[in-house]
């Protein structure tokens, strides 16, 4: 498989148990609303080329956004978006923010050797949708009306997912879910509360979520972190995870930021 076919598989997988409140199908674009923070469900992914002129698109898109109540945003990947389209967006005064690498592990071999044991002061509670989303938005401290439009989004999911905690006798320290689709376990909404950073919290969770997938027949896993994570790339790197690709966002200035 082409490197550029591979990349887009991976972003369908990334769509797919990622989903939107609203999406839309343009000449090779997806464009997806949702009203909350998530970067991919509120934002164009690129998928294949274009058939109609990049201008007349862009402007189509940024109108299907105003009637979203949003300001248009692209991830744009440099294998499957064409230069020009960047250089418009620039041109029109969209800004370059947030890189994001796109990282997988091969599961063949199982999970790579190490103590991912528990804490004595930790255990992993298995949550419900509405409890694991509960206990990442309060990590967050979203406000209501982005919590309620998440728990709408992320009900449109359908498949084999799993939502863990992990809690001391602090409170919540770390949180983390997975979806699986076709064989491949993507891993989201990873958080460490602030005061329980540097204890290896998070290194247990991946490794239970992995597990998990191993168990419901898993053969890659992936997931996206922003590129100036080091904590999180430390983390990920332990279990063999390497990034395969990279994207940045185009964000469009509303008439308030102009």
């Amino acid at each position: 498989m082409k490197t550029s076919d591979r990349i887009r598989r991976l972003e369908e997988l990334t769509l797919n148990t990622s989903p939107a409140i609203h999406q839309s199908f343009y000449d090779g674009w997806v464009l997806r609303a949702s009203g909350t923070e998530t970067r991919r469900a509120n934002s164009v992914t690129v998928l294949q080329p274009s058939l109609l002129p990049l201008d007349e698109k862009i402007a189509w898109t940024e109108g299907w956004y105003r009637t979203h109540g949003q300001p248009a945003v692209f991830r744009l990947a440099e294998q499957c978006s064409p230069p020009e389209l960047d250089q418009l967006l620039e041109q029109r005064g969209y800004s370059h923010e947030v890189v994001t690498d796109v990282m997988t592990c091969d599961l063949a071999e199982g999970i790579p050797p190490g103590d991912y044991s528990l804490p004595a002061d930790a255990k992993i509670i298995e949550r419900s949708e509405a409890e694991g989303l509960d206990d990442v938005h309060r990590m967050r401290a979203i406000s209501p009306e982005q919590h309620l439009l998440d728990v709408r989004r992320q009900a449109l999911w359908k498949g084999p997912q799993l939502y863990l905690t992990l809690k001391t006798a602090h409170g919540t320290a770390s949180t983390g879910m997975a979806r699986i689709e076709d064989g491949h376990l993507g891993i989201f909404n990873m958080r460490t509360a602030s005061k329980a950073r540097d204890k290896g919290y998070a290194t247990v969770l991946v490794a239970y979520l992995l597990a998990w997938g191993l168990e419901q027949g898993a053969k890659t896993a992936f997931l996206q972190v922003d590129q100036s994570n080091d904590p999180a790339h430390a983390i990920y790197r332990k279990f063999g995870f390497v990034p395969q690709y990279s994207y940045w966002h185009r964000v469009q200035k509303t008439a308030a930021g102009a």
